[in-house]
């Protein structure tokens, strides 16, 4: 049997027959004898144990369409998760990620020109009978696109052209989502472009983009608290001038006006686009963003969100105060308590031990999912998994972050615990094409 080269790990694995292969159906999505014994459990469990925890707590806050809503999704992302399960995903990325992808760019047009403005955000799209978030499809959209795209060519991964290609596809919908504004949701484009980066191996561009982002996160901190002012262009080309006489009396370099040059370049630009980026945040974001510098700068107008999910983490204590007992949620003083910032809701009423069991539930999902692309069958299944994780451990790192103060306030829900339908269909669906490559890997 012909053998090649797994994405993941360098290990030599046999091709499986190709669904187009002699006798194949070329439109055949379908996987045939399936027995359940290929469902991976530890996975399964752990969703609906996340999913059960979060509704327990949903169920009790909301009523009327918003409960039913919150079903609706659940069933309907339950059904997309066995269907893609069900779903041959090679043949689904070859011939639909494109068709995917362009609908969800669509889709985040649409809403930038007759979307529902909520929470300063013009984030949802409303066809009267529902209405949904675009930016959640679009994530797993571009996952798909990214991944046909990086497959086919791999072989040339690190060469400029196909990274350029990889931050084409990812910069795309981070631009449609940023101006909506939703800044939680256009970080995690750039956190797939990063994943991809990683995947394969291209640590030159990891490191220019490790000191630019930091750099410029310095630098639109900076320009959050203070104005503009001409003694940064001058305080830079003093430095600069520091390391023109480095290079040229201590290292020797030859043309030593050329990096230093470069440098003072570099450095006003990363300025410059960090007050530019000040400029565009909404006030609100300003304030999330020095809240998270400062948490006691403001705690009872701007800052109040953040200083009320730490007391209300810190009131549960070890055991917690008891299912529907939790007084910081249940009065009101916790903004988004079933939304953003549920996971402090349940550590007012379940303690450390229900903040610890939480923990468990996605570390078992995530280590699965690595597994799981650690032994696809090919390619496609090991950068897809992989993808899959970055997005939801990169979403739960910020949403549990932000609730204990250690990350600034994004607006990204807590996968499969947090309201919100969209998100909820979505990240079943990633789900249900996880175990399809696990299904796969072991027929």
């Amino acid at each position: 049997m012909e053998t090649r080269k797994a994405g993941v790990g360098g290990r030599k694995i046999p091709l499986c027959i190709p669904p187009f292969s002699k006798g194949g159906n070329r439109g055949d999505l379908r996987i045939k004898n399936v027995e359940m014994k290929n469902f991976n459990l530890k996975i399964i469990l752990s969703v609906f144990f996340l999913l059960g925890f979060g509704s327990s707590e949903i169920v009790s806050f909301v009523s009327g369409r918003a409960l039913y809503n919150h079903f609706v999704a659940l069933i309907i992302g339950v059904l997309f998760l066995f269907v893609f399960s069900d779903t041959r995903y090679r043949v689904f990325l070859r011939f639909r990620a494109h068709i995917l992808y362009l609908l969800g760019i669509g889709l985040l047009i649409l809403t930038l020109l007759w979307g529902k403005e909520i929470n300063f955000s013009r984030s949802w799209l409303d066809i009267r009978i529902i209405t949904f978030q675009p930016s959640e499809i679009a994530k797993f959209t571009t996952i798909l696109l990214l991944t046909h795209y990086v497959s086919k060519n791999y072989a040339t991964r690190q060469s400029f052209k196909t990274i350029v290609g990889i931050g084409f596809i990812s910069l795309l919908p981070f631009v449609l989502v940023f101006i909506q504004p939703d800044l939680g949701s256009s970080i995690v484009f750039l956190a797939i472009s990063l994943a991809f980066l990683v995947l394969s191996q291209n640590t030159r561009p990891l490191l220019i983009l490790f000191f630019v982002g930091f750099a410029l996160f310095f630098s639109l901190i900076y320009f959050c608290f203070h104005c503009f002012s001409f003694k940064i262009p001058v305080l830079i080309f003093v430095l600069c001038g520091i390391l023109f006489g480095v290079f040229e009396f201590i290292f020797k370099v030859k043309k030593p006006y050329i990096p230093s040059l470069f440098l003072f370049l570099s450095l006003n630009v990363i300025v410059f686009t960090g007050f530019g980026i000040s400029k565009m945040l909404k006030p609100y974001q300003k304030n999330r963003i020095m809240n998270f510098i400062n948490p006691q700068r403001d705690p009872l107008n701007s800052g109040y969100q953040i200083s009320q999910s730490l007391i209300t983490i810190g009131s549960g204590k070890l055991f917690g105060k008891g299912y529907l007992k939790g007084t910081q949620a249940r009065l009101g003083f916790l903004p988004g308590k079933y939304t953003d910032f549920l996971f402090a809701t349940i550590c007012e009423e379940f303690g450390f031990v229900g903040a610890f069991l939480i923990l468990i539930a996605y570390f078992i999902l995530y280590m699965e999912i690595l597994k799981i692309s650690q032994r696809a069958v090919d390619r496609e299944g090991s950068i897809l998994c992989f993808l899959i994780f970055s997005v939801l451990s990169f979403q739960t790192i910020l949403n549990i972050g932000m609730n204990l103060g250690v990350l600034p306030i994004t607006g990204l829900p807590l996968p499969f615990v947090s309201y919100g339908g969209t998100a909820v269909v979505v990240y079943l669906s990633m789900i249900g094409v996880v175990l399809n490559v696990n299904r796969v890997a072991k027929e």
